[in-house]
């Protein structure tokens, strides 16, 4: 399934290692290939909880 959200800085904080390599993020709705599920569980609620707050973690990765 494609992402339906752009790829955001907290989640290329998470994965330092692929932040260049968009594949990596595609077939996961938060988080990439590199995190467990529990894992990308717990980006998904910390990105919900940035983006209610407004953080700027929160937004796109150029």
């Amino acid at each position: 399934m494609p992402r339906s959200e752009p790829i955001t800085r907290l989640e290329v904080a998470a994965c330092p290692m692929h932040r260049n390599e968009v594949r990596h993020y595609s077939s996961h709705e938060v988080g990439c290939d590199c995190l467990s599920d529990a894992r990308r569980e717990e980006l998904a609620e910390r990105l919900a909880k940035a983006r209610a707050e407004g953080n700027p973690l929160a937004e796109m990765a150029e």
